[in-house]
């Protein structure tokens, strides 16, 4: 490739799968720009400040730090030069309504003790468990996360021995209740299903792969925060010499013979774009075209199909997969900021209802919120001494809620639900309700309204059997000949490691269909 003459992709979306692969891109003399609607990178990975008060905004669980490392070799560089990670012990701290506690943890010998107070053969098992998990995860590592799947796959007689080996037909909650035997164990690995935006009826058995990371590679948080992530990302990017478009809405796209030629963009706008509604009229105030080679979309799947490339440029397959989609679960988040400290809280704390799986059950098909819902409760300062405040404290409150079925229930009920969560959030941590200084909120509405997430899922699709792998949207569009796909709604999947995953996919994708070099493969490599 001519230095004079590189290669150019625009990104849209400066979300985690967004920035790794214009990382990737622009490590291999790639030209790229990023365009982004927000006025900083992370997409749902944000930051929230009033006052004193710092907040994550969105994901919490940060595993698997090597693909971040992987990521940072790509590009020449040393992941601990720009971003510090600190490991979370315990890893997560559970409360059952019968008043019992389960602690998880990487450190296998406190993870069988926590067990075996509440089934000793849990606790024995734990080795055969771990065996199980480093043999799905090789598997997974090796063939479904690393690159780009379509159903014809299936037809390959190796897809269908990977399969076998990937317990992909078992369901994932009859995979966990095989493998534990106490029920309380058992709901909290059940539970690793909503990482998915999923139930765990619904869910592959490969996904035992989730508690196996956790315990083999153990639970992490970015020192600052989990923004901290994406900052230091953008300034990798920048560094290789990324362009960034903040405040900038992409619009539409210029497309004649299945490719797309530019990328319509205007100024951020004050009102929302109505999902669903196709690509903006022509000639909207201060429109601009970037021209490129190649369009990467880190955006809701639905929303840059149907509103960025447009329904009639997609074919059959992909106008009905977008309309009868089953969205992932979507999330209530409450921060508080409050004029008092918890020394004994933990990092990750959660407390189950007396029904819990009713909740998780109902997680993706009921038009409501649960009346007594899972409370999840983030407390950085337990582990992130940059986090701790004089005297107060930062709390993330997060209680898991069905995609939007009904958006009046949220305008008409947002008020008693956010009192509803602040009782409870008292009740659990002895908080009074006037050492609360500052609240504020985060609903479905929101997701859909700023983030132009489908249906307000924060997982875009449920990981069912029929929306993963094979079935899940592919890394490059079927329909536009320069079109690709990066972010959860693609493959391999949503949370965190599957888009950084996505990312190192989609980039392949690309500089292979751009007839350019490939980079050594990164297979394997994470044992």
């Amino acid at each position: 490739m001519s230095a004079a003459t590189p290669k150019r992709v625009v990104v849209v979306g400066a979300g985690l799968a967004g920035l790794a692969t214009a990382i990737r891109l622009a490590a291999e003399g790639v030209a790229v720009t990023v365009v982004e609607r927000g006025t900083r990178p992370g997409g749902k990975m944000g930051r929230r400040e009033i006052g004193p008060y710092r907040w994550d905004s969105g994901p919490t669980i940060f595993t698997l730090p090597e693909l971040f490392d992987q990521l940072w070799r790509a590009a020449g560089a040393k992941r601990s030069d720009d971003l510090t990670l600190l490991k979370v012990e315990p890893a997560s701290r559970t409360f059952f309504a019968d008043g019992s506690v389960l602690e998880t943890s990487s450190d296998l010998a406190k993870l069988a003790a926590s067990f075996g107070a509440l089934d000793p053969r849990d606790a024995a098992g734990i080795p055969a468990f771990m065996r199980r998990g480093e043999k799905l995860w090789r598997e997974l590592d090796r063939t479904f996360f690393r690159q780009t799947l379509s159903p014809l796959s299936l037809l390959a007689p190796m897809s269908w021995l990977a399969g076998i080996r990937l317990d992909a037909a078992t369901p994932y909650s009859r995979r966990i209740n095989s493998t534990f035997h106490d029920e309380r164990i058992r709901h909290v690995m059940r539970y690793k299903s909503i990482y998915l935006g999923s139930t765990p009826q619904s869910v592959p058995g490969a996904f035992l792969s989730i508690p196996y990371i956790e315990a083999q590679f153990g639970t992490w948080h970015p020192q600052g925060g989990m923004h901290e992530a994406p900052l230091a990302m953008e300034r990798l990017a920048r560094r290789l010499g990324v362009e960034f478009r903040y405040g900038t809405d992409a619009i539409g796209s210029v497309i004649a013979n299945k490719r797309i030629s530019a990328l319509r963009i205007a100024p951020r706008s004050a009102q929302p774009r109505t999902l669903g509604a196709g690509p903006a009229a022509p000639n909207q105030p201060g429109e601009e075209r970037l021209e490129a080679d190649a369009f990467l979309f880190n955006a809701d799947i639905v929303h840059a199909n149907r509103d960025l490339i447009g329904e009639e440029h997609l074919g059959l397959f992909s106008r009905r997969r977008f309309k009868g989609i089953t969205p992932s679960s979507s999330a209530y988040i409450l921060h508080l900021g409050v004029k008092r400290t918890f020394p004994s809280l933990a990092h990750h704390t959660v407390w189950h209802p007396e029904n819990p799986n009713d909740e998780l059950d109902r997680i993706i098909s009921s038009p409501v919120p649960s009346g007594d819902p899972t409370l999840y409760i983030q407390h950085v300062a337990a582990t992130d001494s940059t986090a701790r405040l004089e005297g107060r404290s930062a709390l993330y409150v997060l209680t898991p809620v069905p995609p939007l079925k009904d958006r009046r229930w949220w305008e008409e009920h947002r008020e008693e639900y956010r009192a509803a969560t602040i009782r409870r959030v008292c009740e659990r941590t002895g908080l009074k309700p006037e050492e609360i200084e500052e609240q504020a909120d985060w609903t479905p509405l929101e997701f859909e309204r700023e983030q132009y997430c489908h249906d307000g899922s924060i997982f875009a699709l449920a990981a069912s059997f029929f929306q993963s792998a094979y079935f899940r949207p592919a890394n490059a569009s079927p329909d536009i000949a320069n079109a690709f796909f990066a972010g959860g709604g693609s493959q391999p999947g949503g949370g965190i490691p599957l888009v950084m995953l996505s990312g190192y996919i989609a980039s392949r994708t690309i500089l292979k269909r751009l007839g350019l070099t490939l980079p050594p493969s990164e297979a394997g490599q994470i044992a």
